[in-house]
């Protein structure tokens, strides 16, 4: 802590808390993340992975990485300071106005470009959420909290561990599937959707019929004055079926978007070619720029045959064939296992809480106007997308997922200890 003066404490947690220091040689304001270090090796090392991941992630949007050091059995992690709050933040203050949609293009854009920079590595975030997104007063977007994310070091790669904030956990992971790229897709979208309508886009009043909703894809409509664009987006980003999600080099090369990039490459990563091309595979070497990244990415792809073989997939579809559907279907034991689980949030991470007299879920942004456990449809309001469970080939895109099976033990384990 030589160096530092703390200024005020900023939140905390199970991890620790994160405080607003002043360093003294700079006369700079940083964000300080305080991690109380485990008995164990194995432990500390997987402590250690937040600092060692944010040092690699350097990109103008996402939380810029300054210095870390252990004392006294905690890990110190020294980071940007992001002096306009989070996203989460900015949505509650808005108090029902709603923004406007360039302001909202404005921000997707940057946390399209943060995104698919960690991608680029071969970095899962796991916990992309509004209250991950930071502002500064200066207008940038920056995606941070890596406490979660997960590096692979081959796009092949499997990992073993989920975590995530229910609120924004795609269909894959409630239907037992892998967790990939596209999983952050989907929360990226979640992201969008609060952005347009100051709500979460899947609310419920049990564990149990939220999973329902995310699995099923039932969700309110934009309001009226969006654009169809910005619709089209979020329904594309919905997909249940992960595969059929867009990556974000494909997002970023949508029509309403490139004139963004243009002005956001051209300002802090240089300029941004656009143009279309083959299709790109993983290589040693990733691309750090917008440039490279974009160079050959194509918007939709004409044509596509492709056999499917792992469970839960779409089988042996072509251009000329019949279409099928993602079949999967949440795993009975984990909604008998969540029936009668009492849970009063489902927005933070890792956490699962008991209430002392609700059985609902309750996030930052809930109606409860709109919680309702119905998850068939019946309401004009929900929309049931059903061209969210065709197929869509995204040939630009090649994707790297980690092998997440174990996670309902895990939480198995939570909610026996919460009982």
């Amino acid at each position: 802590m030589d160096g530092y003066n703390v200024l005020k404490v900023l939140g905390e947690g199970s991890f620790g808390r994160a405080v607003l220091v002043h360093h003294r040689i700079s006369d700079q304001k940083y964000v300080m993340k305080e991690i109380r270090l485990p008995m164990s090796s194995s432990g500390v090392e997987n402590s250690r992975k937040e600092a060692v991941l944010l040092a690699k992630m350097k990109h103008p949007n996402i939380v810029a990485f300054k210095e870390s050091f252990e004392a006294d059995g905690h890990l110190y992690i020294v980071m940007e300071y992001c002096d306009d709050g989070d996203l989460m933040q900015k949505i509650k203050h808005q108090g029902g106005n709603l923004f406007p949609e360039d302001t909202i293009l404005q921000w997707f854009v940057q946390m399209c470009l943060a995104v698919k920079h960690i991608h680029d590595k071969r970095v899962l975030h796991r916990d992309i959420k509004s209250k991950n997104v930071f502002l500064t007063r200066s207008g940038k977007i920056k995606l941070g909290d890596f406490g979660s994310a997960r590096l692979l070091a081959h796009p092949m790669s499997y990992a073993c561990t989920y975590v995530g904030t229910p609120y924004y956990v795609p269909p894959e992971i409630w239907e037992s599937q892998p967790y990939n790229n596209k999983s952050d897709i989907w929360s990226l979208g979640c992201i969008l959707y609060e952005l347009c309508t100051l709500k979460h886009p899947f609310q419920a009043n049990s564990w149990k019929h939220l999973i329902l909703k995310i699995c099923n894809g039932s969700y309110d409509p934009l309001p009226s004055h969006y654009s169809y664009e910005l619709r089209y987006l979020i329904k594309q980003m919905f997909k249940r079926n992960p595969q059929n999600r867009p990556s974000a080099s494909t997002i970023l090369a949508r029509g309403c978007l490139t004139k963004l990039v243009k002005n956001f490459s051209a300002v802090l990563l240089g300029n941004t070619d656009l143009s279309h091309g083959h299709r790109r595979q993983w290589e040693k070497r990733m691309s750090n720029t917008v440039l490279d990244v974009l160079e050959n990415a194509s918007l939709l792809s004409s044509s596509f045959t492709r056999e499917e073989t792992e469970s839960g997939g779409v089988i042996n579809y072509s251009e000329n064939g019949p279409r099928k559907q993602w079949n999967k279907e949440p795993p009975q034991t984990l909604l008998d296992m969540l029936s009668n689980a009492d849970v009063s949030l489902a927005f933070k991470t890792y956490t699962i809480y008991k209430p002392a007299s609700e059985n609902i879920l309750k996030g930052p942004l809930s109606d409860e106007s709109k919680a309702s456990d119905e998850v068939d449809g019946e309401h004009e309001a929900v929309v049931i997308d059903s061209e969210r469970l065709e197929p869509r080939s995204d040939e630009d895109d090649t994707d790297f997922e980690e092998d997440d099976l174990d996670w309902v033990s895990e939480l198995k384990m939570a909610l026996k200890q919460s009982g």
